[in-house]
């Protein structure tokens, strides 16, 4: 189910479109392993604490890393995001694998999409000068 974009866009719809045109790319820096329960452990590096606050962290240690583990679902939008499917071809694949309207996919992908991009082990390449109306 591809969007069509139609000539009159709202600066929503516009929006919608352009991220389902996305494409999401693994943070290349993160390590990670997979268990035998098909879930996908992520673990990413967290920047060290600027020089000011260095005494505090003699008192305090500072995590270095993030770590986080996926269930089998967030495992499969993780390994969906492999640097040439775009969004809306992610969803539409959820959408078909587990027996999901579009739009119910939508929900569960990109909740999981933004969970990954706040956690620093996933990035999304927008094209900000593709033609939403072309």
């Amino acid at each position: 189910m591809k969007a069509r974009p139609s000539r009159n866009l709202t600066k929503s719809q516009s929006s919608w479109l352009a991220m389902l045109r996305a494409i999401p790319v693994q943070n290349t820096a993160a390590h990670v392993s997979e268990s035998e329960q098909d879930e996908v452990c992520i673990i990413v590096k967290i920047k060290p604490i600027p020089f000011l606050f260095a005494p505090f962290s003699w008192l305090i240690r500072p995590r270095r890393e993030r770590r986080f583990r996926l269930e089998a679902l967030g495992s499969r939008v993780w390994h969906l995001c492999d640097g040439e499917r775009t969004v809306e071809e992610i969803v539409d694949i959820f959408a078909i694998q587990f027996g999901l309207t579009f739009h119910e996919a939508r929900v569960a992908v990109t909740r999981y999409m933004k969970t990954l991009v706040q956690h620093g082990a996933l990035a999304v390449a927008v094209d900000n000068a593709q033609e939403v109306g072309a």
